[in-house]
């Protein structure tokens, strides 16, 4: 595919073009690009495995190492990171060639060689057209003008001015140098130096399926002038992306600060609680020029400051990057406002923070963790039909393990939840052996328990959410978590027609039951606790033991009371596993309540804070550094699904499923959801009798409609 293409570009900001000519239209065009992998600014972050692999927890340099143009169009920016480390993504951008003149043109931001290229092009008459990145191309280096460049690494611990961000730098763009109008045809390049040129593409490269980046122009929702040289900018929901910017007339320099939120005096918190600070000044030319971010930030506001002139909504916009999402797959109404209010809120989690793995947040850590992934992963599902981001996270973190010790214990629910969802079944079997072998720490089990785990035990995040755990042997969150996933690898085996594996997890499993059981309950106050030999009964043991299905019947009420009793006491991601346990055990009515709580800790709480995507903690006061957008905390939109209505799958991909729904106070409710199978538009609503009636219709638009006093699971077969 790449044979005859070779890296171009190098390192550092460079300008890359290429002009040629057609003598017909093409009748179809691709460009396939590759381009320096990702490096990590923190090595040591992440912890040395057995398997010997030691990535980095934080991406280095910029996220984006090219955007790429054809006939002076955006049509694309990349490239997706690595699955393993070194073997570079192919990205694939088909593109409109007209007859006569045309021209590619490369912003590259390389860290090492740049990137590579190969257009292919068929005619009307069936001659094909291949071009290569090569030594004919022509290169300016644009150091000069983005400042400071990529590769030049900055400390990243913390500065008088906060952090820089371990994604990206502060790009100080001085437009006198820049050269408009580079990427046209009939640009004169004749000063421009010849490409530098690396090596051929002959390396190993990743050509499993990657999804490009959706890119958008977002217009301002409001422009407020604050003095006669300042505008306050909202463009009405945070985006990840960069600005664009058109300068004055007469130009001068320009101080742009970018944030997620406003302070007080209703100035842009620039200086932000993540540590990053996104604070910038471009330098225009005469003229009224556009100048533009090559990197991505994370924000909402945009504060100018030196801009004497008149500023147009046309002047300043966002060029956002995220990937594809159709809104209209799903849809959800009730009765209840607010529970719908914070539906769309972890909606627009889902649609704007999507990128090519689920990250942990797009100011601070541009990494994907499990645990993150697990609660962003089912609430993708419940929104939308993409499962391709899914399976690439998941392929992400085999090979880039975090350190939490319940992180590690996620990695065989993300397949199960995958699997069950897709029908992928030749995914988990690759991988199956390693999910037994690495992640469900079989081999520590002596006497039905594991005494001390191998990694860093985290039980909630942040700390200030743990409820006073006790650590100690036998710690009681790790060991329900291994339960969990020895049940849950009972169901792969069993889904992969390996009846003895299943049997032999399923005993195991039974084992670890009986342990935690004996070990870990206090027969005085009727709770669990946290570790062997402690007094105390934190909310967190007791509630992933009623999750993951430990407690006997005759104890689970005590247990419910408990957790209900503390409230909201865990964070925005233990409120994954409080809500599914409270649905569990028909304390519907209490998780309904906490969904549309105004509160503190509560979702509606973040919107009256002014989040439009969930926030990294319920409050500042828990974590001083939360970013405004982090969709670990979006489980409201997969809870609604699976639960206030009870659908979920009972066989891969959505052959069978359950109708079951658990309405909580809920009058009435509809939903649409987009499954591997088709779409479902599902209601439930209560007669004047107080019997709930349901409703269900497939894509062949079947309906099934049920009136119950006690709701039953419904089986349908698509």
């Amino acid at each position: 595919m790449f044979k005859k293409s070779f890296y171009i570009g190098g390192a550092g900001n460079q300008l890359c073009r290429k002009e040629f000519s057609l003598l017909e239209k093409a009748g179809s065009a691709k460009i396939r690009i590759v381009a320096d992998p990702h490096t990590y600014a923190k090595e040591y972050w992440q912890k040395l495995r057995n398997d010997g692999h030691d990535g980095g927890w934080l991406l280095g340099g910029s996220f984006l190492k090219y955007r790429i143009f054809v006939n002076g169009r955006l049509i694309g920016a990349g490239p997706a990171r690595p699955v393993d480390d070194g073997i570079p993504p192919i990205h694939c951008f088909d593109v409109d060639l007209r007859q006569g003149k045309n021209v590619i043109g490369v912003f590259s931001r390389g860290e090492k060689k740049g990137f590579a290229l190969q257009l292919h092009a068929e005619l009307p008459n069936g001659e094909k057209i291949e071009l290569h990145s090569n030594e004919t191309w022509k290169m300016l280096n644009m150091d000069r003008c983005y400042s400071p460049v990529c590769w030049e690494r900055q400390n990243i611990e913390q500065f008088f001015k906060g952090c820089a961000g371990p994604g990206e730098w502060a790009e100080h763009i001085d437009g006198t140098k820049y050269p408009f109008g580079w990427n046209d045809v009939g640009f004169n390049d004749e000063k421009w130096d010849n490409v530098s040129v690396f090596d051929p593409v002959t390396e190993h490269l990743d050509t499993r399926e990657v999804r490009n980046y959706k890119i958008a122009k977002i217009s301002p929702a409001n422009i407020t002038k604050i003095d006669k040289q300042s505008w306050l900018i909202d463009f009405g929901q945070e985006y990840i992306g960069g600005i664009e910017l058109t300068g004055p007339e007469h130009g001068g320099s320009i101080e742009l600060r970018l944030g997620e939120e406003l302070m007080s005096d209703n100035h842009v918190r620039y200086q932000m609680r993540t540590e990053n600070c996104y604070q910038e000044i471009w330098r225009f030319p005469n003229g009224g020029r556009t100048l533009s971010h090559f990197g991505l930030r994370s924000f909402r506001f945009l504060e100018l400051i030196g801009y004497a002139d008149k500023l147009e909504n046309e002047m300043v916009n966002i060029i956002s990057v995220t990937t594809p999402f159709n809104s209209n797959e799903s849809s959800f109404s009730c009765s209840n406002s607010e529970l719908k209010k914070v539906w769309e809120l972890c909606k627009n989690t889902v649609a704007f923070t999507t990128m090519d793995v689920y990250n942990d947040c797009f100011s601070r850590e541009r990494t994907a963790y499990e645990a993150d992934s697990y609660v962003n992963m089912r609430s993708h599902f419940a929104v939308g039909s993409n499962t391709a981001t899914a399976k690439r996270t998941i392929e992400y973190l085999v090979t880039h393990p975090n350190w939490p010790c319940e992180w590690q214990q996620f990695m065989i629910p993300l397949f199960y939840e995958y699997t069950i969802h897709t029908g992928d079944l030749g995914f988990v079997e690759q991988h199956y052996q390693k999910l037994q072998d690495q992640y469900a720490f079989a081999n520590l089990i002596s006497n039905g328990l594991i005494r001390k785990f191998p990694l860093e035990i985290i039980i909630d995040w942040p700390a200030s959410c743990q409820d006073n755990y006790d650590f100690g042997d036998f710690c009681g969150v790790p060991n329900a978590f291994l339960y969990w996933n020895l049940v849950l690898l009972s169901k792969l085996a069993a889904i992969l027609g390996k009846t003895v594996e299943q049997t032999e997890f399923i005993v195991l499993a039974k084992q670890v039951k009986t342990a935690f059981n004996h070990k870990l309950f206090d027969t005085e106050t009727r709770l669990y606790i946290d570790s062997e030999n402690s007094k105390h009964s934190s909310f967190h043991v007791n509630m992933f033991a009623l999750r993951f299905g430990l407690v006997p019947e005759e104890r689970i009420e005590k247990c419910l009371d408990f957790i209900i009793g503390k409230g909201m006491v865990c964070s925005v991601y233990g409120a994954q596993f409080y809500l599914d346990a409270l649905f569990m055990y028909n304390r519907a009515s209490e998780a309904v309540a906490l969904m549309t709580a105004n509160n503190d800790a509560s979702w509606l709480g973040m919107i009256h804070r002014g989040a439009t995507i969930t926030t990294e903690s319920w409050n500042p006061a828990q974590k001083a550094n939360m970013s405004w957008a982090h969709p670990w905390a979006a489980s409201p939109a997969n809870i609604i699904v699976r639960h206030l209505f009870g659908l979920r799958p009972t066989a891969p991909g959505w052959c069978k499923y359950e109708f079951n729904p658990r309405p909580g106070g809920i009058t009435s409710a509809k939903i649409k959801i987009h499954t591997p199978c088709g779409t479902l538009r599902a209601s439930f609503r209560h007669d004047s009798g107080g019997r709930l009636i349901k409703e269900i219709i497939a894509d062949n638009d079947s309906a099934v409609k049920a009136s119950d006093s006690h709701p039953v699971t419904t089986v349908l077969t698509l």
